[in-house]
């Protein structure tokens, strides 16, 4: 996975908590690290829109 500029650690973080395939698997570990826990149902809409979500899930949806 390529470096995630800081800018887009949302993104990233959203996309964890959409994809990760367990609580033992890597992306559930580091969305964890980022901790989403206070994003609203609407920000993480807004979030699931934006190009770098959109790439990360063409790239690594079936791979954290």
């Amino acid at each position: 996975m390529p470096k995630i500029p800081k800018k887009n650690y949302f993104e990233l973080a959203v996309f964890l908590m959409d994809y990760h395939s367990g609580q033992w698997s890597r992306g559930y570990r580091l969305m964890c690290k980022l901790n989403p826990s206070g994003f609203s149902s609407d920000f993480c809409a807004e979030m699931r829109e934006q190009p770098m979500y959109e790439y990360l899930v063409s790239q690594y949806a079936n791979k954290v």
